[in-house]
């Protein structure tokens, strides 16, 4: 399996090789696999041109959280848990921790950010909330049509647009280190 240094121990990372094959094994519907490389494609882009600008950004980490934050979707579309939790513990069982950790937040950012640095869970939320399906579209446009497959309620409404507005927060401090419109990165 393959191995990163992550400060001063080892954190095992799963090579993009290994995601596919996990992504294989695990059943992932061929629309989520198409979703789960566009967003792997955008957090690599949004990554490196933060990581030139002083970020540190574990790329490796990036792209295997990114890969595999729904993984275990497909199941859950029949079970109805919440994915978020199945794919951060099977992650965990299999020893990819800090994978598991980070997509554990790919939907709700748990933890308080750093207003100066960027963290790899809120680069691979951001990708999520930028790619519909397959394609690359704005945070406005994204939260269009979550509003309309799940907004099915007041509660759902308020919840989603609380999402998109902590979505927005990050998208700003994203793009104020980068000194580019969103709109400018080639997505």
């Amino acid at each position: 399996m393959g191995c990163f240094p992550e400060g001063g121990g080892r954190e095992r990372i799963p090579t993009r090789e290994e995601c596919l094959e996990l992504m294989n094994r695990y059943g992932m519907l061929e629309n989520i696999v198409e979703h789960s490389l566009k967003v792997a494609e955008v957090a690599l882009l949004i990554s490196s041109a933060l990581n030139r600008k002083g970020q540190h950004l574990n790329l490796r980490l990036v792209e295997a959280a990114s890969l595999l934050h729904d993984i275990t979707k497909t199941v859950c579309l029949r079970t109805k848990e919440d994915h978020t939790q199945t794919g951060y513990r099977l992650l965990k069982e299999i020893g990819y921790d800090r994978v598991a950790e980070v997509v554990a937040q790919h939907v709700w950012l748990e933890k308080a950010s750093d207003p100066r640095l960027v963290s790899e869970e809120e680069v691979v939320n951001y990708a999520d909330k930028r790619v519909r399906h397959g394609e690359v579209v704005s945070i406005e446009e994204r939260f269009e049509d979550l509003k309309r497959r799940y907004g099915s309620s007041d509660q759902a409404l308020a919840y989603l647009e609380e999402m998109e507005n902590n979505i927005l927060e990050v998208e700003n401090k994203i793009f104020w280190i980068l000194q580019i419109p969103p709109e400018e990165l080639c997505l």
